[in-house]
């Protein structure tokens, strides 16, 4: 796992800057630096290396093939690297390491742009062809490694983090309207914007090619839908050895490996498989101060059991302005995800001891296991009275407004979301989060002109009625790529830390994602089929306990109030991106669903002070 950026450029392109640009990476790499300059010093590929997989000198990155003509700068894993190693020896290639880079090169000199398709893993990498004059970069299939990049006229840049490429101060720091508006929206970006204007994110499954000063993008994979129905035996024996099978290819390493164990069903499977491939098996988990936040007595539970090296850490009240001023670093585009926070404290607490831990991120994607698939497979029964509950929503308003009361504002929320449908009735049901009237508000009016129409999120939404499968397909394509997953790469990787995720490895994606949705969700049960997989192996009170979501209690860390007052005069009111009245408004509200709005504008508030100026 690495950090990866390059440059291409009409001119010479400035080494030192770039070297700094690179340099603003080590973190993902601390364990070596590299860098590539052709003779014309046009093209720069730059590599901050942590060390996995071969940690011999013959490991170095920018990698390059024997004639010295494909240049290589990889941040990921290849799982199924040695099987192609051998393949590609059977078809004359030659080898000088033991590294799933090398793999990377030789298959790209035998499969050219077809190579991401032969791969098994996470990856972003780049590669710079110099017979063809061509810059290749690809990202993997799930999204689970970033690559951002930037073009205008005389160069193009690309790197694992905004932080790589806004270094240079050259590039102009104004914020992309419609990308503000995803995050207050959903509280994350999607790609292909970034919250910076002109740096764009390469979406998962694509790849780009750079050559005459000019780029384009493609598709490689895409989850192909199906609705099959096969024997329930057969299909739980067949998921359940994918699953085992990828948790043992996730434990490949030079290093040691451990498990991120939160309790929940996914880390827990991946805890009892893993513990048949790893004796004396590290898990590390996290809690809560109050401890009624925490899940802490179910990760033991999972502990004991498997014999595994516990590790526990707290997450305190008085450490949050700590945990703030790293996230507001590392985390370079605003993320409204709560969760960051414990995320990054345990990420602490395992880099001091592992390089490399898997984790259940995915599990909910994958089997069906979110909260909204239940409410919305509920609020799906009533779409054709939606118009009756608007009417009836009209009326609670009206009332509520005048009369403050608790139940009256829960009855006006409920009724809204039976009479909305579609997207809006996912992005109510997920979280309270702005509607379009109220960004039309808070936005600017020069900012809110700007924002572009096209809406890349519902471009995945399938109709106004959509089933647990379009949901499940939403979600892989969106929310866990840009929140879930960002969330921990961005707080791994801080610390030096691998995180690997075994429930996308994507034979499971894809074999998940051909089942009928009455096989994911049998009985409207979620992750029918990973409970049933579960069964022999955990206790039952783990298997069948509430789904309990892994964000932190933002209001009992005093996240909110410790704050607020950044909002009585801040920066994004002055520099004309959004209206203070509006702002106003919802502080002197303060109520439970104008809070978890507040907590997007506090984020944003700090995180743009941190950020707004080049450097």
């Amino acid at each position: 796992m690495c950090g990866i950026i390059g440059e291409i450029s009409i001119g010479r392109i400035d080494i030192e800057r770039f070297v700094q640009m690179r340099d603003e990476l080590k973190h993902r790499g601390p364990d070596d630096a590299g860098l590539y300059v052709n003779k014309d010093e046009n093209v720069a590929l730059g590599h901050r290396r942590l060390s996995i997989i071969d940690l011999t000198p013959s490991g170095k990155q920018p990698m390059t093939n024997e004639n010295n003509d494909i240049w290589l700068t990889f941040n990921g894993e290849i799982y199924n690297y040695v099987e192609l190693r051998e393949e590609l020896i059977k078809k004359g290639h030659e080898f000088k390491s033991k590294t799933d880079s090398e793999v990377i090169i030789h298959a790209y000199e035998q499969w050219g742009v077809d190579c991401p398709k032969k791969f098994r893993g996470m990856f972003a990498f780049a590669i710079w062809d110099e017979k063809k004059s061509r810059l290749f970069v690809a990202r993997d299939r799930i999204g689970i490694k970033p690559l951002y990049y930037y073009s205008n006229d005389h160069r193009f840049v690309f790197a694992s983090e905004l932080k790589g490429i806004i270094k240079d101060n050259r590039i102009e720091r104004k914020i992309n309207p419609t990308a503000l508006k995803y995050y207050f929206s959903y509280r994350y970006i999607p790609a292909p914007y970034s919250i910076w204007q002109g740096i764009y994110k390469l979406p998962a499954a694509h790849y780009l090619l750079y050559e005459n000063n000019k780029y384009s993008i493609k598709r490689y994979w895409d989850l192909k839908l199906e609705n099959e129905k096969p024997d329930e035996s057969l299909i739980v024996k067949d998921i359940q050895k994918l699953l085992e099978d990828s948790i043992d290819c996730h434990f490949i390493s030079d290093v040691p490996v451990g498990v991120l164990l939160s309790g929940g069903l996914d880390s827990s499977m991946v805890t009892a498989i893993g513990s048949r491939v790893k004796e004396d098996l590290l898990t590390f988990s996290i809690g809560f101060e109050p401890q009624k936040y925490s899940e802490l007595q179910y990760s033991r539970v999972v502990a004991d059991k498997f014999k595994t090296k516990s590790t526990e850490k707290i997450l305190s009240p008085s450490e949050i302005p700590h945990l703030l001023d790293k996230i507001l670093y590392y985390y370079d585009e605003p993320l409204g995800d709560s969760s960051v926070f414990p995320t990054f404290l345990l990420m602490e607490t395992v880099s001091n001891e592992v390089k490399v831990a898997l984790s259940g991120d995915g599990g909910d994607e994958t089997f069906a296991g979110y909260i909204w698939y239940s409410d919305f497979d509920f609020y799906r029964k009533f779409g054709n009275f939606s118009g009756v509950f608007k009417g009836l929503h009209s009326v609670i308003s009206i009332i509520s407004d005048k009369f403050e009361y608790k139940m009256l504002r829960i009855l006006k929320y409920r009724l809204k979301r039976l009479s909305v449908r579609g997207l809006e009735q996912y992005r109510m049901i997920m979280a309270h989060r702005f509607e379009e009237s109220e960004i039309k508000e808070l936005f600017s009016k020069e900012y809110y002109e700007k924002i572009d129409a096209d809406n890349v999120i519902e471009n995945y939404a399938e109709d106004d009625l959509m089933n647990v499968k379009d949901l499940q397909l939403l979600d892989l394509h969106t929310f866990l790529v840009d929140d879930i997953l960002v969330k921990v790469d961005r707080a791994s990787m801080a610390n030096s830390l691998e995180v690997r995720v075994p429930f996308l490895d994507h034979p499971i994606v894809e074999r998940l994602m051909s089942l009928d949705s009455k096989v994911l969700f049998k009985n409207k049960e979620k992750k029918y089929l990973l409970k049933k997989i579960a069964a022999p192996l955990l206790p039952s009170d783990i298997i069948h306990r509430k789904k309990k979501g892994f964000s932190a209690p933002i209001d009992k860390l005093g996240l909110i109030d410790d704050n607020v007052y950044v909002l009585r005069d801040p920066c994004v009111v002055k520099d004309g991106i959004l209206e203070q009245a509006f702002i106003d408004k919802l502080v002197h509200r303060r109520n439970s669903t104008d809070r978890a709005k507040l907590w997007l504008l506090l984020l944003f508030e700090l995180w743009y002070r941190r950020w707004r100026v080049n450097t």
